[in-house]
């Protein structure tokens, strides 16, 4: 890999990771009740009401003086719930819907829904959202806090949370969870992956010609399969964005979301090339950079992980009795 391309990519993973500290956990909400595991962790709980009179809940377990911050978004206009806060030592503001009863000492906080609000573009699922309420204060007492989204149908996504950070498990994982949003929103499964199947089909029969005319490495078509997907990565990202785009017209913010884009393009572009110079096994530094290639993959969500485990098994495939030689990485 070229010193000047290195470069570029080492540049845009830093942009990436630095705009990405502003992203929350994705989470589909298990039902009308949810745990959140940690108050302060930013999660975004993407829940469906299939009534008016349905009411989800969240369950926020806050240390005395701990923050609660809340975020409810509807991913449509004709939908707008509404949302209650209720804890022990609230002060009670506005009338809380029928449904809901306090025990003593607690009190409710009810914040309708912003009927008028405009689309706004969320960068890194993609995504067009409506912003409904916003809620931030101290809690008075230790306890547990409820958060209830009630009073309509449909579609919600509710943030709570202020701390951005993922585990390791839940990066690597974000791929899949957001496969979840998008049947979540709609979309069929098929059509959402479509990008993918479509980029690794058609370079697999591009692939194939190239392999026929150089006796290449076996393992060079696990890599380039990789490659394949991470292409068709970077276009579903892009696909997503202008769909979103169609919604809330062109926003700055949209330079994130090509920023993500970008380095699935780049970096399976260079796994294809190098994918058709494997005439023989790898060396050991090639096989080094092979294994960055997957490295890149997780970290980068690029090729719905499948991708990435390609490129790691391909960095690891040993020696075949009829391959001898040394291939270019």
């Amino acid at each position: 890999m070229p010193r000047f391309t290195c470069c570029i990519i080492l540049l845009l993973a830093c942009c990436i990771l630095s705009v990405a500290a502003s992203a929350h956990v994705p989470e589909i909400a298990g039902g009308q009740i949810t745990v959140v595991p940690d108050a302060e962790k930013s999660y975004a709980w993407y829940g469906i009401l299939e009534d008016p009179d349905e009411t989800d809940l969240y369950l926020l377990t806050v240390g005395e003086g701990g923050e609660i911050r809340l975020h409810l978004s509807t991913p449509g206009p004709e939908t707008a719930p509404s949302l209650v806060l209720t804890g022990p030592g609230l002060e009670s503001t506005g009338p809380l819907p029928a449904t809901i009863a306090l025990p003593g000492g607690w009190g409710g906080i009810v914040l309708p829904p912003d009927r008028q609000a405009m689309a706004s573009y969320e960068p890194f699922t993609p995504m067009a959202l409506y912003d409904r309420a916003d809620l931030s204060l101290r809690a008075p007492v230790a306890g547990e806090y409820r958060v209830l989204v009630t009073g309509d149908e449909g579609r919600y996504t509710l943030a709570t949370g202020y701390l951005e950070e993922f585990s390791i498990a839940e990066w690597v994982l974000v791929p899949v969870q957001v496969l979840s949003v998008r049947i979540w929103q709609g979309q069929p499964l098929l059509l959402v992956l479509l990008p993918i199947i479509g980029s690794v089909a058609a370079g697999a029969a591009w692939f194939r010609k190239r392999a026929a005319a150089v006796r290449l490495w076996p393992a060079a078509w696990l890599l380039a399969l990789a490659g394949f997907s991470y292409i068709g990565s970077g276009i579903l990202i892009i696909a997503e964005m202008m769909l979103a785009g169609m919604v809330t017209g062109p926003d700055s913010t949209m330079v994130i979301t090509i920023l993500f884009a970008s380095i699935p393009l780049v970096v399976g572009g260079l796994m294809v090339r190098n994918a058709g110079r494997l005439t023989g096994p790898p060396s050991p530094g090639g096989r080094g950079l092979i294994l960055l290639y997957g490295i890149l993959g997780f970290v980068f969500w690029a090729g719905v992980i499948i991708g990435p485990v390609l490129a790691v098994a391909a960095a690891c495939m040993p020696e075949c009795s009829p391959c001898r030689g040394e291939g270019e990485p």
